[in-house]
């Protein structure tokens, strides 16, 4: 993700780099010739169009966020700092093998993260099973409130 960080002091940008290690993340100041070149090195053979669009964010200060792990941490990190600081203009980002445009990363920033995702799937295949389980323990429930009746039905005529 590039990150324009014009009128961010370096308090500012520390603070931004500590939340996005919290996170998972990592962020850095870069020098944009060598972003360029690193760019161009890392995502030969991916779109080019998509290469070029993404190599031409670096202009003017550029502040690159990544995860190895979960694209959308940093993109959180980043959309909220954005909010509280009101100085950072986020020019874009490549997400999976594709350039995503500022505004998308805003919406890839609402979206659930790997965590969020994987612990939904967990409950949706935990579901079935667990109403297999309650499914079979109704009629052993049935019968013990069938027994329970009667028992109070004979205690009610013995007193």
């Amino acid at each position: 993700m590039c990150v324009d960080y014009r009128g961010l002091s370096v308090a500012d940008i520390t603070e931004l780099r500590r939340e996005l290690k919290k996170n998972g993340s990592f962020g850095r100041v870069v020098k944009n010739t060598l972003a360029k070149i690193s760019v161009e090195k890392g995502l030969a053979g991916k779109k080019d169009g998509d290469v070029k669009r993404f190599s031409d964010l670096l202009e003017g200060p550029s502040f690159l966020a990544f995860s190895f792990e979960d694209p959308v941490r940093p993109a959180k990190v980043i959309t909220k700092f954005v909010k509280d600081k009101q100085k950072l203009a986020i020019k874009g980002a490549w997400v999976d093998g594709a350039f995503v445009e500022g505004k998308g990363v805003e919406v890839l920033a609402s979206m659930p993260g790997r965590e969020e995702v994987l612990s939904q799937l967990l409950r949706l295949l935990n579901t079935p099973a667990t109403q297999l389980v309650r499914l079979l323990n109704a009629p052993a429930q049935q019968t013990v409130q069938v027994l329970e009746a009667h028992r109070r039905n004979l205690e009610g005529k013995a007193a």
